[in-house]
Order: C-alpha cells, then structure tokens, then sequence
C-alpha cells in the first residue's frame, strides 16, 4: 500500500501525514481491543520487558525498573497477565505473570505498600531431591495437616513451604529477589496439646517470607473446603483466578495450596487438575507448586 506522507504544490512541499495523530490513533485501537479481551477473558498477557523496552533502557534490569514502577504506585500500562520470564539457577525456565495490583495495600498489622502479586503461568516442575514421581512434590511426608506447640501454623512448618523458601527461592537470579517484598497474612492456626485436631481452631500474623503458595481465598474468593474464618484471614481473591480456567491455564495439572482442610486431621487443600478445589492428603504425590511473590 502506498503511504504518501508529502505533496508537492506549485514547487512547495506540504507534509500531510500526521504520525502523532496516527500513532494516537492507533493506540485507543489497541486500548480498546486490550479491554475487549479484558473482557472476554481472551488476554494473553504481554511481556513487559517489551512493552515498556524504552523505560527499563533507564534501570539495571526489568525487575528494577517493575519495583521502581510499583513502589510509586504507578500502574499505567500495565495490566494482569502481564509477565516476566525468568530463569531459575537449576536452567528451568518460569513465566511470571501480574496476579494482581495492591490487593492489600495498607493492610495487615503492620500496613504494607504499593506491592503486585507475581504468579508462575503454570504450576513449576520440582527437581532434586524433593521431587516426587520426576517433577512433583509433598506437602508433608506424612499424613499430617497440624502445627506444633513450637509453630502452630500448619503450613508454616509443612514441607511444601520448606522447598518454597529454602530450595526454590535461592534458585531465583538475585535480581529478582532484590525485588521481592516479604508477605505478612492473617494466618490459620490448628494446634492442641490433646490431640490432633479437624479444624482450625485460631489465626494469628505471620510472615510467609519471600515465596509462598496462595490459599483457598486467593484463588476461589471463598472458603471451600479450609475451615470458615479462620482460613480466610484477610485474604481476597487475586483477577488472575477470577475463572474457573484461569486456575488450570490448560495444563491440567494440579496445585498446592497453603490452606488445610477444615473437615479433616490429615488432609490439607489444592487447585485439582480438573479445575475443581479439592483436598486430600499431604502426602500425595502428584501435585505441584505454584511459588507466588509480591514485588514491591
């Protein structure tokens, strides 16, 4: 197609193409077409290295140039399912997406700022000794879902948070850790010097560390199988698992969550492969993580 951007008349030179209003043009064309997949639940996501290529030219990487956007509150452009790639020091290869912005901003017993939630595109292959059945991981070697009279929280002293911030946090490149911001919830206590018990009975503040997996809350907006009150917390659904296909993203592969089930001793919570919110026990061995982080 020809572009005719200058017309000559009577030996004088008009320029006639407007790229300014062009390029306004075309990106309400591109903003509209964004928010109508918004809409429909068809937004991919786009990658913010690229998207934003001329503003992280001013910062030592991506990540820096995320946490200066977001510790300033400024989320223009920017939109959930948005993402980052990463490599872990293992060689595996983790796609990062926006979960959410500032769900709880000023929250929590000690108020928390600008901050989004950052979620694996997929639930991520364990490897080493952790994994079970290749690529999989435990909650808990056995079939436990209680705290102890040191720690009475359970997934605080599960296996599953263990790898989270002892194996598999180390192996994200330290220009992405110099970016995380710890997380701090309302968390479900289950502990009794009696015996083992089939509910939470208490919730208490406590810091999750740098990585984490969500609750029932986070994903589903509900308590489902966790035990009412005292699994929620403070927490709230994050947009990026508003559908129930949102939780899956077509892997059909099933995922830890943090909460434990209040209808049982043993079993503890997860995102079933199917879509559906299940729970079972700890120990079984064909599910996976979904390490989550905030930036901020």
């Amino acid at each position: 197609m020809t572009d005719i951007s200058k017309l000559g008349v009577g030996g004088t030179t008009y320029t006639i193409k407007d790229e300014s209003a062009r390029t306004s043009s075309q990106n309400a064309v591109n903003a509209s077409e964004y928010a109508r997949q918004i809409d429909t639940d068809t937004y991919a996501g786009q990658s913010l290295a690229a998207l934003f290529a001329g503003e992280i030219a001013n910062y030592a990487n991506v990540w820096a140039w995320l946490r200066a956007r977001v510790r300033a509150g400024n989320f223009a452009g920017m939109r959930t399912k948005d993402y980052i790639d990463l490599t872990l020091t293992n060689g595996n290869n983790v796609r990062y997406r926006i979960g959410d912005f500032d769900p709880y901003l000023y929250c929590g017993d000690a108020s928390k700022g600008h901050h989004v939630v950052m979620v694996p595109s997929a639930p991520v292959a364990v490897t080493g000794a952790d994994a079970v059945n290749g690529s999989y991981i435990v909650w808990n070697e056995t079939a436990t879902n209680q705290g102890t009279a040191e720690n009475a929280h359970p997934y605080l002293v599960s296996n599953l948070h263990r790898w989270e911030t002892e194996v598999y946090y180390p192996m994200l490149p330290q220009i992405v850790r110099d970016c995380i911001l710890n997380q701090r919830v309302l968390l479900e206590t289950r502990y009794s010097a009696s015996g083992a018990l089939t509910a939470s009975n208490n919730w208490a503040w406590a810091d999750l560390g740098p990585v984490w997996s969500p609750s029932e809350m986070e994903v589903y907006g509900c308590c489902v199988w966790g035990t009412p009150g005292y699994s929620v917390g403070f927490d709230c659904q994050f947009d990026i698992f508003k559908k129930t296909k949102d939780r899956i993203q077509g892997s059909r592969i099933s995922w830890w969550l943090r909460s434990v089930s209040g209808l049982s001793s043993s079993y503890v919570c997860y995102v079933d492969s199917y879509g559906i919110a299940y729970y079972y026990t700890p120990a079984y061995a064909w599910v996976r993580p979904l390490p989550c982080f905030l930036v901020g």
